[in-house]
C-alpha cells in the first residue's frame, strides 16, 4: 500500500493539504491503494474525509520555544510510529518535513526501516531558506541534506531543474528520479463564465497564499507607473506573509489605485471573483528563489478555471506557445501593464478561450494524468501495490 504523508498548518481546503487529497483520490481511481496520512494541529472540529487519516497535535505559540519542542518531540513520535507499522510491500510517500531535523526519527533511515520511501520536492530548500533568511535550515542542509534526502528509494521533483538539482547531488548513489509536475482536480472548480472585455475597465485576479517569491509586489509597482487610459482594478485573494509588505507598497505608491485584499475566499465567493476577472497572475518572483522553471498549483488552478493569466517562469506543463499564458522577464522589474492591457485585446478575439483552457487541462493537468506518471514510476523501479482501496 501507499502511504502519502503530510504535515499541514490546520487548514485542509487549500494549497498543498487540499492538492494531497485529490492526489491520493486519484492514485486509488488507478487502482493503486493508497491513503494519505496528515499530521496536523487541532482547530476547532475534526474533519472527515475517505482514504485520510489524522494525527492531530497540539497548536503553540511561535515563541514558546520549550513547547515547540514538545510538539516537535510528539510528531517524530507518531512519524516513527508510522514507518514502523509498514511492511516491505509498502511505500511511504513523503512530502512536507523539508528540512525540519526534529522530525526525523531514527525509524526514518534506511537499515531500520522495512518499508520503501519516495521524497518530493517542491522546491530546492536550500535557496527557499535563503530567500527567508532561515540560517538554520541552510546550515543544516549543508550539513546534513544529502544524508537525509540520500535515505530516499525514489525521489519526484515537480519540475527538471528541482529533479537535476537532488540528481547531480546524490552522485554517491544512483536513486531512481522523475520528473512529474503538478497536477489539479479539475472536476472540483467550474469553468468560468468571463465577463466581456472593455478596454477602459480591466480585472485582474491573484489567487493565493501570498508570499514574497510570487512577486505580486510587481503587479503593484506596475499600477503605481501605468499612465494608460484603462482603470486596472487588482483583487488579491488569499492571506499569507506578504499581505502587509503588500499593502504598506500599495499605500505607499499608489493609495488612490483600485487595489483590493479580500482574504481567504472559497465556494460561491471564489466563483464570484473569477466570473468578474479577465485575467490573473501566477508567479512573478519565483526567481527569487533561484529558479528558474515552477510547478504552481494556481496555474492549474487558473487553467482548469478558463482565465488567461500573467507569468514570469518556466513551466513544463505549458509550452512556450501556449496562447492563454503572457510570459514576462523573470526580473525586478514592474509589470508592463500596457503589455497586460495588449495581451487582454488579443485575447477579446477568442471569445471561447476559457473552454479550450478547460479541456487542455482536463487532458493535461487532472491529477489522473499525473497519478499514472507515478503509477508507472513505482511499477518499473519498486512493485506492483495492491489494488484494493482503503477506505475508512
Amino acid at each position: 500500500m501507499l502511504k502519502y504523508l503530510t504535515l499541514s498548518r490546520g487548514n485542509l481546503h487549500r494549497g498543498t493539504t487540499k492538492k494531497a487529497r485529490y492526489q491520493v483520490a486519484a492514485l486509488n481511481e488507478l487502482g493503486i491503494a493508497s491513503e494519505l496520512l496528515i499530521v496536523t494541529q487541532k482547530q476547532g472540529k475534526e474533519e472527515v474525509f475517505e482514504q485520510v487519516k489524522f494525527f492531530y497535535v497540539e497548536t503553540v505559540e511561535r515563541k514558546n520555544i520549550l513547547s515547540r519542542l514538545d510538539r516537535a518531540k510528539k510528531i517524530r513520535g507518531i512519524i516513527s510510529d508510522i514507518i514502523t507499522s509498514l511492511n516491505p510491500e509498502d511505500i511511504l510517500y513523503i512530502r512536507g518535513l523539508e528540512f525540519q531535523l526534529l522530525y526525523y526519527p531514527l525509524a526514518f533511515f534506511k537499515p531500520l526501516r522495512k518499508c520503501k520511501l519516495i521524497s518530493e520536492h517542491q522546491s530546492i530548500e536550500i535557496k527557499q531558506s535563503l530567500l527567508y533568511n532561515s540560517y538554520s535550515s541552510v546550515i543544516i542542509d549543508l550539513l546534513l541534506g544529502n544524508i537525509l534526502v540520500g535515505q530516499s528509494d525514489g525521489i519526484v521533483g515537480v519540475t527538471d531543474q528541482i529533479t537535476a538539482f537532488w540528481s547531480k547531488r546524490l552522485f554517491y548513489r544512483k536513486i531512481p528520479c522523475i520528473t512529474i509536475p503538478n497536477g489539479f482536480h479539475v472536476r472540483s472548480v467550474n469553468v468560468r463564465n468571463p465577463p466581456l472585455f472593455n478596454s477602459r475597465d480591466i480585472h485582474v485576479l491573484f489567487v493565493g497564499n501570498v508570499s514574497r517569491w510570487h512577486g505580486v509586489d510587481r503587479m503593484i509597482r506596475g499600477i503605481a507607473e501605468y499612465r494608460g487610459p484603462a482603470r486596472i482594478h487588482f483583487h488579491i485573494v488569499g492571506d499569507g506573509d506578504e499581505i502587509e509588505n503588500l499593502k504598506q507598497l500599495k499605500n505607499t505608491l499608489t493609495p488612490e489605485a483600485d487595489i483590493h485584499f479580500h482574504g481567504f475566499l472559497k465556494g460561491h465567493d471564489l466563483d464570484t471573483m473569477f466570473d468578474t476577472s479577465h485575467i490573473a497572475v501566477g508567479s512573478l518572483g519565483i526567481h527569487r528563489k533561484g529558479l528558474s522553471q515552477t510547478s504552481e498549483l494556481k496555474a492549474r488552478e487558473y487553467c482548469s478555471r478558463g482565465i488567461p493569466y500573467v507569468i514570469a517562469c518556466g513551466d513544463s506543463d505549458f509550452p512556450d506557445q501556449f496562447p492563454y499564458i503572457l510570459r514576462i522577464p523573470a526580473d525586478e522589474n514592474p509589470v508592463n501593464i500596457e503589455d497586460v492591457v495588449s495581451f487582454m485585446h488579443k485575447l477579446s478575439n477568442n471569445p471561447d478561450h476559457h473552454h479550450a483552457m478547460r479541456t487542455y487541462a482536463e487532458e493535461n493537468l487532472d491529477w489522473k494524468v499525473k497519478g499514472a506518471k507515478l503509477k508507472g514510476f513505482i511499477d518499473k523501479n519498486f512493485c506492483r501495490l495492491p489494488s484494493t482501496v482503503h477506505r475508512r
